[in-house]
């Protein structure tokens, strides 16, 4: 059941957050509250009321009133950390490992504080689907690196089909894998059975790209511990630049043949 807590005190409102960061809950606090941040930069915030999302894999938003983006953030934190400071104010402190960064918050009041366990198991497409990714970068390959030249695409293999298939610049084979969603552990474990047989059927080591617009925390230390390598795409972009001109393009000569059959009849 989610917990909702309107005007908690501050002690109570620690008690609250320890009990959901233990319990990896969604948490969202609205209150009264600055900030300091110290990693790549330095930045203060200075009091007022805001909207703060805790989620359970340590990424933290801080929302003004008002706009979509975050004043605030921390893609992700290795510690959090919750206590009060002469029983007034209420810290709460992230801590990132790599790169390190650190953001304080220290609320001086708190007027909501909502905990749960949140289930999203829904599948995100966003504007194009697979094929439509593979075909665009199999035209091109300069999106996932420079100077690679992708020489087949749907490649057999004893075990499946590689989506691209193509050559870097100093000539190494490049064997690539993609997804149009958030790629897990599994599609790393594809990759790298696809990597696996080719150098057995072939004597030669290629390279393993997973090409995805995001990737899971398990998918990246895999990659790393097997020695693949990932590059993150956003389909926004994909089909800002390179599909939505070309559909317009295909849209407009289909009306001026239509129009031109017109004239002549």
């Amino acid at each position: 059941m989610p917990g909702i807590h309107v005007n908690p005190e501050i002690r109570e409102a620690e008690e609250i957050l320890r009990k959901a960061l233990a319990l990896k809950e969604v948490i969202v606090i609205v209150g009264s509250l600055s900030i300091d941040y110290v990693g790549r930069s330095r930045s203060r915030l200075t009091p007022g009321e805001r909207i703060v999302i805790i989620k359970p894999d340590g990424s933290i938003l801080v929302h003004r009133p008002t706009g979509y983006k975050p004043v605030n953030w921390q893609p992700d934190s290795k510690i959090i950390d919750v206590f009060t400071h002469d029983s007034e104010v209420l810290v709460i402190r992230s801590i990132r490992g790599k790169p390190r960064e650190v953001l304080t918050m220290y609320f001086s009041s708190v007027k909501l504080i909502y905990t749960d366990k949140l289930v999203d198991r829904g599948e995100f497409a966003m504007y194009i689907d697979e094929h439509e990714i593979r075909d665009l970068l199999y035209k091109h390959p300069e999106i996932i690196e420079e100077g690679l030249r992708i020489i087949e695409k749907e490649k057999p293999l004893r075990n499946g089909y590689i989506d691209l298939f193509g050559v870097d610049n100093r000539g190494r084979p490049v064997i690539i894998e993609l997804k149009r969603i958030t790629a897990t552990r599994e599609a790393v474990l594809q990759l790298y059975n696809y990597v696996i047989e080719y150098e057995k059927t072939t004597g030669i080591k290629p390279r393993g790209i997973l090409v995805a617009p995001s990737f899971s925390t398990k998918a990246v230390e895999s990659l790393n511990k097997l020695g693949l390598e990932r590059r993150e795409i956003s389909l926004q972009k994909l089909w800002r630049e390179y599909l939505k001109p070309s559909q317009t393009i295909s849209r407009m000569q289909s009306l001026m043949d239509y129009l031109g059959k017109g004239r002549e009849g």
